[in-house]
């Protein structure tokens, strides 16, 4: 019982006298220059440069603080989302790339493949004692082919993700 007084007679002389203490800020030098910054006050040899004392907001100085930092919230969430849409843009320019690349890549190794299958099936004995590399050529070309269409529609995707971040950009303004 004691304890939970003396805790809370503590707190209360605490809480009330923190804000007096935080009046005043002091700027002194020492006599080696030193500038020192203080809520107490310096000693008597210390040269003074500047007091300041605290003043509370008022309520209408308060609104216009909080006003301010909600406007500027907002424009960095606007400005944000601007720089979501400009990254989707060049991420959807780099998937578009890469799946020119791959597709042509695809349609290269098709017509290469197509030429060499063309090569071994020319006679029918070729057909049979190379019929297991053409089958393995076949399957490589469309695993080729697929991958391809893959990048095709990862980059696809990519653009539907620029077009709504796009949007979203516009919404903002």
């Amino acid at each position: 019982m004691k304890f939970t007084v003396l805790t809370a007679a503590c707190l209360i002389a605490i809480s009330g006298a923190s804000h007096l203490y935080a009046q005043r800020i002091y700027t002194w030098t020492d006599e080696n220059g030193v500038i020192h910054l203080s809520d107490q006050a310096p000693p008597k040899k210390a040269g003074l440069a500047d007091v300041t004392k605290y003043k509370e907001k008022s309520p209408q100085e308060q609104e216009a603080i909080e006003s301010e930092i909600e406007r500027l919230r907002k424009s960095n969430e606007r400005q944000d989302k601007i720089d979501a849409a400009q990254r989707a843009k060049v991420a959807a320019a780099e998937a578009e790339k890469r799946a020119k690349a791959a597709v042509e890549k695809a349609r290269e190794e098709t017509q290469a493949n197509q030429e060499y299958v063309r090569k071994l099936s020319t006679r029918r004995w070729k057909r049979k004692k190379f019929r297991k590399r053409i089958e393995r050529i076949k399957i490589e070309t469309e695993a080729t082919q697929a991958e391809a269409e893959a990048i095709v529609r990862q980059a696809e995707e990519a653009a539907q993700k620029t077009q709504e971040a796009a949007a979203a950009a516009r919404q903002t303004q």
